[in-house]
C-alpha cells in the first residue's frame, strides 16, 4: 500500500510547542506552592490566619499537635520516628522528581517550537530548490547539449 505522505502544521507545533512551555511553568509553580504548604505543615505554627479557609485550618490544628512546634507533626516517638524516615525520604524524591519534571516539560516545549521553525525553514528550503529545477527544465537547451538530444545516436 503506497503512503500517501503526511503534512505537518508548523504554526500548530510551534503553538503547542508554547503551549507546553507554559504548562512546565504552571507546573513548576504549583511544585514549589506545594514544597511551601508541605513545609509549612510539618512546621507546625500557631494559630492559624483568619482568612485560611475551614479545611485549611482544620489541617493546621491536625498537623500543629497542640501547638508544639518544635516536634514533626507525626511526633517524635520510635513510630514517629521511623515514619518520618520514610516520609521524608519519600517527600525529598518528590521534590526532585517533581522540579526534573517541570524542566523537561520546558525543554520538549522548547524544543517543539525549534522543530516548528526548523520544519518551515527546510520546506522553504525544498520549495526554493523545486522552484528553480522547473525554471531550468523550462529553459530550451542551446548548444552541443541540444543537438545530442535532437540527434541520440
Amino acid at each position: 500500500m503506497a503512503a500517501d505522505g503526511f503534512t505537518t502544521d508548523v504554526d500548530v507545533l510551534k503553538d503547542e510547542g508554547k503551549h507546553f512551555v507554559r504548562i512546565g511553568r504552571s507546573f513548576e509553580d504549583a511544585a514549589k506552592g506545594l514544597q511551601s504548604a508541605l513545609s509549612e505543615l510539618e512546621g507546625g505554627g500557631g494559630a492559624p490566619p483568619e482568612d485560611k479557609s475551614f479545611v485549611e485550618q482544620f489541617t493546621t490544628g491536625l498537623t500543629t499537635l497542640d501547638g508544639k512546634s518544635n516536634r514533626p507533626p507525626w511526633g517524635d516517638d520510635e513510630i514517629g520516628e521511623k515514619f518520618g524516615v520514610v516520609y521524608e525520604g519519600l517527600r525529598d524524591g518528590m521534590y526532585e522528581s517533581m522540579g526534573h519534571l517541570a524542566a523537561q516539560m520546558q525543554e520538549i516545549g522548547k524544543a517543539l517550537e525549534s522543530m516548528g521553525k526548523n520544519h518551515a525553514s527546510g520546506e522553504d528550503y525544498n520549495e526554493a530548490i523545486v522552484r528553480q529545477s522547473v525554471e531550468n527544465a523550462m529553459i530550451e537547451p542551446t548548444g552541443s547539449m541540444a543537438r545530442k538530444r535532437a540527434n541520440p545516436a
